[in-house]
């Protein structure tokens, strides 16, 4: 009986591809950490995040998977999580070459105040009776609206007039439903919704996407951790986004 093989990784049209005024982004979830495991708020506290060895793992098959892609830069979160992912996924590259590290402060997780380290079905529980939980902010913190504008800021601001073609950017849950959702035009509410309709962020999923120096979204692979399947349940192969039908299928 012939072993049937996993499907190939969806890759840009070539013609995309080729373009002169686009873009590629390969945006990444950082990997487990205690934290997650354990269903706490990890927020932008710096003692919180540690990858588990599950993490760790996780951080160095997506780094098998991206070792012969084109990189000109790296961006990380400076939060630990990130950073010590960002490391993992960059050591199997062969050459004696570095790439550019930037660890911009834009990049970290929503700020949750004093619900910093609280179980997250308090976090949640604070957010439903709040009425809008894209506009909840704990006391001196942020609210997702918060995060999405500041990412996207930071990226009009720092990537579009860059003369980088190809990137890896490290990041966290939050962070990177807040840019895919201005990339796509969902709302912030409808990113936080499951597979098919929004746009779900596993531990070290890759979101490849690619867009032109107007920031306008030409194609895009989000949530796709097909590098954990023979190791982790729950993996999968991510969705596309329909630019035309401006959907996820």
């Amino acid at each position: 009986m012939p072993i049937s093989m996993p499907p190939a990784r969806p890759e840009p049209p070539p013609e995309l591809l080729a373009r002169e005024d686009t873009l590629r982004i390969a945006l990444v979830r950082h990997g487990e950490t205690f934290q997650n495991r354990g269903h706490v708020v990890q927020g932008q506290d710096p003692t919180y995040g540690r990858l588990t060895e599950a993490g760790m793992q996780q951080a160095r098959l997506l780094g098998e998977t991206l070792a012969a892609r084109p990189l000109e830069a790296v961006y990380s979160s400076p939060l630990e999580r990130a950073v010590m992912t960002m490391a993992f996924v960059l050591a199997p590259r062969p050459g004696d070459r570095t790439l550019p590290l930037h660890f911009p402060d834009d990049l970290r997780e929503i700020h949750l105040g004093l619900l910093q380290g609280r179980p997250h079905a308090e976090w949640k529980a604070a957010m439903d009776g709040h009425g809008d939980p894209m506009t909840f902010r704990s006391p001196g913190g942020e609210s997702w609206l918060d995060v999405q504008n500041r990412v996207t800021h930071w990226f009009q601001e720092h990537l579009l007039e860059a003369v980088h073609r190809s990137v890896l950017i490290v990041a966290h849950g939050g962070v990177n439903r807040g840019l895919i959702s201005s990339f796509t035009g969902m709302s912030m509410g409808e990113a936080w919704q499951g597979p098919g309709l929004g746009t779900p962020q596993d531990n070290t999923c890759l979101n490849d996407l690619l867009v032109d120096r107007q920031g306008r979204l030409l194609w895009a692979l989000v949530n796709d951790s097909s590098h954990l399947i023979e190791h982790f349940e729950g993996a999968s192969h991510g969705q596309l986004w329909h630019t035309e039908g401006r959907r996820w299928e």
